[in-house]
């Protein structure tokens, strides 16, 4: 048997590395453009009581992904997308929305739920049209990445929630603010909004505050929409840091 020289042998050893490399790219192993692994989001499902060990599951404008909430109801879910995203929490019988705009912190509560109430109705569309439009929707990735158009629509939350209720939030940035379960602060406005009626015993947003919140949307249109003028939303980042995994 011919024995190969060192040449030969040095350039087919070259050969298998850079075939095992290839290979290894193609399948999500590796980054030919040096992206970041991912970006993290992360917040916390409640009701006023944590949504403990709720499934919480991420589509985004591009990626997707998904964490268990422990049992104070916070999640944390890292992987590659680019926002806007749609949040969607489970636990038991209760199914609650969010949207994170990028990487940060997106609560899931039945503020959020209003936020997306309101958000649907500025846009001419419904909550579930909005979320399901969040993966091809120019107008509503927009809308949804625009923080301006968010602080609007969370203050006009809060504005309605006073009007009908008489409850003053204590922060009218309740997608993004940090709390606890059983803590003062935002964890206590949806505490005296159970007891006011508000929510209601599966964690829901009452009836006639989702019909008010969606009402006053609808009278401060975001442009683009599919009920036409209004307001200009105007247009935000991709939000996220990297591209899908194979």
């Amino acid at each position: 048997m011919k024995l190969l020289n060192g040449a030969t042998l040095r350039t087919l050893q070259f050969g298998s590395m850079a075939l095992a490399t290839s290979a290894l790219v193609a399948c999500g192993g590796g980054s030919s453009n040096g992206s970041s692994p991912g970006a993290t989001i992360s917040g916390t499902a409640a009701v006023g009581a944590a949504m403990a060990n709720a499934s919480v599951v991420l589509t985004c404008k591009n990626g997707a992904g998904s964490a268990t909430a422990n049992a104070s109801g916070a999640y944390s879910a890292t992987f590659q997308f680019d926002g806007p995203c749609a949040i969607t929490a489970s636990s038991g019988a209760t199914a609650l929305h969010s949207f994170a705009a990028g990487a940060g912190t997106y609560n899931v509560t039945p503020l959020t739920e209003l936020l997306l109430s309101y958000l649907a109705g500025q846009l001419g569309t419904t909550v579930s049209g909005l979320l399901s439009g969040i993966s091809n929707n120019t107008t509503f990735q927009s809308a949804l990445s625009n923080t301006t158009v968010i602080a609007n629509a969370q203050a006009a939350v809060a504005q309605q929630i006073k009007t009908l209720y008489g409850i003053t939030l204590s922060s009218s940035s309740f997608l993004t603010v940090s709390f606890t379960p059983g803590q003062p602060g935002a964890d206590a406005d949806l505490d005296a909004l159970k007891t006011a009626g508000a929510i209601t015993a599966n964690g829901q947003p009452a009836a006639s505050l989702i019909t008010a919140v969606t009402a006053a949307g609808k009278a401060a249109p975001i442009s683009g929409g599919n009920n036409g003028g209004g307001t200009t939303g105007g247009t935000g980042g991709s939000g996220g840091t990297g591209t899908t995994t194979k």
